[in-house]
């Protein structure tokens, strides 16, 4: 899984404007947009992830850890 396909899965769930350096939370996001970006990446790229570690992230860097490990791609990690 690649950084850019995980920055447009974020800013297509929480709308262009989203922050990088800001929160799910502070985005606008909700238990139901957390929800759709948790099963998006899944779908997407075959990584679980649980939609209360994105809701509790601190910011997209935060999420990209969380996503890498799921995991046995490095990928998203070295590039952020």
């Amino acid at each position: 899984m690649d950084v850019d396909g995980l920055r447009e899965l974020w800013q297509e769930v929480l709308g262009a404007e989203a922050r990088f350096d800001a929160s799910f939370l502070a985005n606008g996001g909700d238990s139901f947009k957390a929800t759709v970006f948790a099963v998006q990446v899944f779908e997407n790229h075959a990584r679980e992830v649980d939609y209360l570690d994105v809701l509790e992230a601190a910011d997209f860097p935060a999420v990209q850890r969380i996503v890498a490990s799921s995991g046995n791609d490095q990928q998203v990690v070295a590039q952020s």
